[in-house]
């Protein structure tokens, strides 16, 4: 309890000094309370010990948690808008829809230009097949369930699914197997390579959202459809 005042005590201290308005006073209340609370800690520290005790239970639990799900599908349903919508039907008509995942950038002509011309020369794409490009932005993390809703943008003749989620591999696999379910065309996904060191991108998956793109996509569709032959497709080169 005298750690919860202190706290609030420093936050309100802070928030006067932002607005310069009696610093001194409330400066000096957070002081005070700073200096009950480390001495409450020097003279009786089993209540630091019984504190830090639950910190770091609360923290397993939280991140055992979090890698038990993190290959959950997570997101209820998909809402195209009607670009998208479009998009999507026009590329069904050929019987075949390539996706390549994007990072967005600065969103002009050059980036799905040169994203397009390394696609081609990575998985050996033919030049007049139709492809759409898939940008997922990281949303809150802490989320774990959503409707994902795609955005269709024509960017120069290169069309652009645009969505947010808090896992971006989860949000992909979520629109591949969406694809699959309403054209009855299994959905093609393509991705590069990612440099760096896997553990970190682990990591980075685990906290952001977002990561090692390509294998966690992939674990997710293994783990949410059960026949192989069902599964959306994914490419990595």
């Amino acid at each position: 309890m005298l750690v919860l005042i202190c706290s609030g005590a420093v936050a309100v201290a802070i928030m006067k000094w932002h607005q310069r308005h009696h610093i001194v006073r409330y400066g000096a209340i957070a002081m005070i309370f700073l200096y009950t609370t480390f001495l409450n800690m020097v003279e009786r520290p089993e209540g630091l010990k019984i504190a830090s005790f639950f910190i770091a239970t609360i923290i397993s639990t939280s991140l055992i948690s979090r890698v038990a799900r993190s290959t959950e599908l997570r997101v209820r349903g998909v809402e195209p808008d009607l670009a998208a919508a479009h998009f999507i039907g026009d590329a069904a008509r050929f019987g075949v829809i390539r996706i390549i995942a994007n990072r967005p950038d600065l969103g002009d002509r050059a980036e799905y230009e040169h994203k397009l011309s390394e696609a081609r020369d990575s998985h050996h794409l033919a030049p007049n097949e139709p492809v759409l490009f898939l940008e997922v932005r990281p949303g809150d993390a802490s989320e774990f369930s959503e409707t994902l809703r795609v955005y269709g943008v024509d960017v120069d003749g290169y069309r652009v699914l645009r969505c947010q989620s808090p896992a971006i591999p989860n949000a992909i696999a979520a629109l591949l197997l969406y694809l699959r379910d309403t054209t009855g065309i299994i959905p093609h996904a393509y991705f590069g390579w990612t440099e760096g060191n896997p553990i970190a991108y682990l990591m980075k998956f685990l906290v952001f959202g977002e990561g090692d793109t390509a294998p966690v996509t992939r674990e997710v569709l293994r783990q949410t459809e059960d026949n192989p032959e069902r599964r959306p497709r994914i490419h990595v080169g």
